[in-house]
């Protein structure tokens, strides 16, 4: 299939480079493929993305509504004529459909207000003691269900769901369950406004129309409870997983009337079935982001939570954040389905982190502490009510709780600074062995225990607020932490897992023990979702080093069904100068490896070199570090005066010097940087690689002239967990390769590069999410200073975006060559 428009519906004339992105990306979606398109920030990524994604979904509904559909077979007229009043029927639905939605969108033009009677509150304010007593617990059947929040629906929950969904046409078919649809996922709910934004600016062809009459995009954004909640007696609960449960709580059969959730519509209200239909077309009728939901429920008096699910098929278009996506209970909760739809996950280069972060848990010994407390606090008071399984299985918690406390006092008895540990090693002591965590996770979902233990926590808060003097009502006391029953539950999921896929580790912060279990595979949690959907796209602006991909999460596809595409960027190559630093103005090497990085001699050459670019670089220059500690070290030593002043005075009478740490205020921060610069003195900003500054943050045209990338920031290679995760990179190449027919020795010297590689790639993201702060639009322009030894070798350039390998300036450098070249880019290049 072509595409029906060459230039895809593009709101402005496209860029070449914009024009091949969407060309490839409609390829990859109509070919099946998973595709990792890497396209730097700045060249319109986001729009090219809605516009190949959409054209094609558009192409793909005309195909199927008057292509031939048939294949080629030919049909008996009574066949044929079946077929053709089918789709008359679909195509009449589908302009009702259109017709009711540009009423809406006229109403909504004219500001007139939904007119739907609001529900009487019922819910009382407090807390009740009676509420939180645990219902009978007698079944220890297996549920063909997850335990994490959302994935264990009660029944009334279900029905509720059931009773959403759209009434279905006169064919017994639902008009929108032949639709394709496009998923659209990145990190924060803020990144997906932004997409949704440049939604807006999308006109689209009807598929249903020869005439070229437009339709609206139907999208809607879908959240979890705790952004989508409107019950302000649920929503201010805690911890996301006591929402959950207080939610499903206010649902259960034998709630009386008068203690359900006020904005649930009744299942036999018709009432309600008309404001649940009214609100699946109200969110469709135009293109809204979460929080414009969120305002209709509230606006309604219905609960956006559930009531969105209503329009999900009708829509096209759904936007998530990662987590509900990767996730499968929590797309079993939202009704999202990926069998065949279109997945376009951006901001990609953080995937596999993602998924990581999503499915690991970490957990202080405190938190365990403070979890035993509640629950034997909750236990004493109960204790003539706990009965049967309740008293069996709330004993068992206790008994697990106790066991990970006793080994990580252990663990801060002998001053342990980090070690692995297997699952048994942590689960240890008469009786453990009898115990099965995923009966007690099942429990602790189905009896609602969080839910329940943490209110009773509040409801003492409550009573002893009531008991204070008027004079201190309201005054503030140290805050305990919440959710900590819920990181047990997590905690309790992960001791679940296989032990190939992930490990547990004792390591210190700054004041105690924690207990992490790290996720090692993400291909395991991630494969389902390719496999079901037609398409996968991943996108970012710095996707390279593109090795990783196949290495990490599709070691199961066929090559010619992943495609990498690396695309340039719309700037000029003369507007972007990348320049390896082997040596300072003195001769003397940079070599920021571990062991070597606190030559002293080594950080004042490299502060002479930010003081001399200082005298050249217009406006705004950033300086990424390696890490914090490394920052640190290099300001205390620029402050020692060794002349008549420091190199720290000298570079502040150049620019304004302002430092990233870990508790500044970032918009504080960014605030005075920006109007340093401002003022015409020029501003410098010390940074750190992976930390606050190094990502989502703009440095575009003055804010960011320069950057310098000091060393390479690799992990830790001595952590038990570092060392886990390379051990896990290569067991996998070794197993690949010994599949492929290698010998023993070529099987280990294959998994030995895998894990250099896995480092290299792993370092190199992070330093090109850094550099690619400042060009950020097709007239900007800045200097790229790469300040260690290694840049200069090819292994490393190498794995620089290709937009960035092309700039850069061959070396070793002289420091003469250097500062002439810097001086000649910067002439006449005023904006």
């Amino acid at each position: 299939m072509e595409p029906s428009d060459h230039q895809f519906h593009h709101p402005y004339v496209p860029y070449t480079i914009q024009l091949e992105f969407m060309q490839k990306l409609y390829q990859c979606i109509e070919e099946g493929n998973v595709g990792i398109f890497e396209s730097p920030t700045g060249t319109g990524k986001s729009l090219s993305l809605i516009c190949a994604a959409l054209t094609w979904l558009r192409d793909d509904e005309k195909r199927s509504l008057f292509g031939d559909a048939d294949g080629g077979v030919v049909l008996d007229w009574l066949e044929q004529a079946e077929r053709k009043a089918q789709r008359r029927q679909l195509l009449d639905i589908r302009k009702e459909t259109e017709d009711k939605l540009k009423t809406i969108r006229d109403r909504n033009v004219k500001k007139q207000e939904l007119q739907y009677p609001a529900k009487k509150a019922k819910l009382d304010d407090q807390i009740r003691e009676q509420d939180l007593v645990l219902d009978d617990y007698d079944s220890d059947q297996e549920r063909n269900s997850s335990a994490s929040g959302d994935a264990s629906l009660s029944s009334s929950t279900l029905a509720l769901l059931e009773r959403l969904q759209p009434a279905k046409s006169t064919n017994g078919k639902d008009p929108g369950e032949s639709r394709t649809r496009i998923i659209f996922c990145s990190r924060t709910h803020s990144q997906l406004s932004q997409f949704v934004n440049e939604l807006k600016r999308i006109s689209l062809p009807s598929a249903a129309s020869d005439t070229g009459d437009e339709e609206t995009i139907k999208h809607i954004p879908l959240g979890s409870r705790r952004n989508l909640c409107i019950n302000p007696k649920v929503a201010r609960l805690s911890s996301t997983t006591a929402i959950n449960e207080r939610c499903l709580d206010l649902q259960k059969p034998g709630v009386s009337q008068d203690h359900k959730c006020e904005f649930l519509p009744s299942k036999v209200s018709s009432g309600d079935t008309e404001r649940v239909d009214a609100f699946g077309d109200n969110a469709i009728a135009q293109i809204q982001d979460i929080e414009d939901i969120a305002a209709l429920g509230k606006r309604m008096k219905l609960c956006p939570y559930y009531a969105s699910r209503s329009a999900i098929p009708s829509t096209e278009v759904l936007t998530l954040p990662y987590p509900l996506l990767l996730q499968r209970s929590a797309r079993e909760a939202l009704g999202v389905e990926v069998k065949d739809t279109v997945i376009i996950i951006d901001e990609a280069h953080n995937l596999v982190s993602a998924i990581a972060d999503t499915l690991s848990v970490s957990m202080p010994l405190s938190h365990f502490e403070l979890a035993l407390k509640q629950l034997l606090g909750y236990c004493h008071k109960f204790k003539n009510k706990l009965k049967g399984k309740n008293r069996v299985y709330i004993a068992q918690i206790i008994k697990m709780l106790r066991s990970c406390i006793s080994r990580l006092q252990q663990a801060q008895t002998d001053k342990l600074v980090e070690t692995s540990l297997l699952a048994n090693e942590l689960i240890a002591g008469p009786g453990i062995d009898q115990i099965q965590p995923h009966k007690l996770v099942n429990y602790i979902q189905e009896s609602k225990l969080i839910y329940k233990v943490e209110a009773y926590g509040d409801l003492l808060d409550q009573q002893a607020q009531s008991q204070l003097p008027a004079i201190t009502k309201g005054t503030s006391k140290e805050m305990q932490p919440k959710g900590v029953l819920a990181e047990f539950q997590s905690m309790l999921l992960a001791l679940m897992n296989p032990a190939s896929e992930g490990r547990f580790f004792i390591n210190r912060n700054d004041r105690e023990v924690v207990l992490k279990y790290t996720l090692l595979d993400p291909q395991a949690h991630f494969e389902h979702i390719v496999r079901e959907a037609r398409a996968v796209i991943l996108a970012g602006g710095t996707m390279s080093p593109m090795s990783d991909w196949s290495e990490q999460l599709f070691t199961y596809l066929e090559a010619e069904r992943l495609k990498t595409y690396s695309f340039g960027h719309i700037i000029d190559r003369g507007n972007v100068l990348v320049q390896p630093l082997s040596r300072g103005p003195s001769g003397v090497g940079f070599d920021f490896i571990y062991s070597k990085r606190k030559s002293e001699k080594m950080i004042f050459e490299l502060g002479d070199v930010v003081e001399k670019l200082s005298c050249t670089v217009p406006d705004g220059m950033i300086v990424f570090f390696p890490s914090y500690d490394y920052l640190a070290l290099v300001t205390s030593l620029w402050n020692v005066q060794t002349g008549k002043e420091s190199c720290f005075t000298r570079i502040s009478a150049l620019k304004q010097v302002f430092q990233e740490s870990k508790e500044v205020n970032v918009d504080d921060l960014l605030r005075g940087y920006s109007n340093a610069i401002g003022s015409g003195k020029g501003a410098l900003m010390l940074a750190v690689v992976g930390g606050k500054l190094s990502e989502g943050i703009n440095f575009s045209d003055k804010l960011g002239r320069a950057i310098l990338c000091v060393g390479l920031p690799y992990p830790n290679i001595q952590s038990a967990e570092w060392k886990a995760k390379v051990e896990y990179i290569k067991r996998i190449r070794y197993e690949k390769s010994k599949q492929g027919g290698l010998s023993e020795n070529e099987c280990k010297s294959s998994a030995e590069t895998a894990g250099r590689e896995y480092a290299d790639n792993i370092t190199m993201r992070a330093v090109n999410q850094s550099i690619g702060r400042a060009i950020r639009h097709k007239q900007d322009y800045a200097a790229i200073y790469l300040v260690d030894r290694r840049y200069d070798t090819a292994r490393i350039q190498a794995k620089l975006p290709a937009w960035l390998r092309e700039s850069v300036r061959p070396g070793p450098a002289p420091w003469d060559a250097v500062k002439e070249d810097c001086a000649q880019f910067f002439r006449g290049k005023r904006m």
